[in-house]
């Protein structure tokens, strides 16, 4: 399978920002299976730096 980057990235950064895929779904003119590709790697990204956020504010308490 070939990649459109451009979906991909726009995706990615929907995923990002924590959309809902089901609420904000992609948006026109873009290739739907990179565009899902890209938003699970940017929602998966955004949940890694909001645990490891977490993690180090722990332990910032006294």
């Amino acid at each position: 399978m070939k990649i459109d980057k451009k979906s991909w990235r726009q995706g990615y950064e929907a995923g990002l920002r924590q959309q809902n895929s089901h609420v904000f779904p992609e948006p026109e003119n873009t290739e739907v299976l990179s565009w899902h590709a890209g938003f699970l790697e940017g929602q998966t990204e955004a949940e890694i730096k909001i645990k490891i956020h977490r993690k180090q504010s722990r332990r910032k308490e006294p």
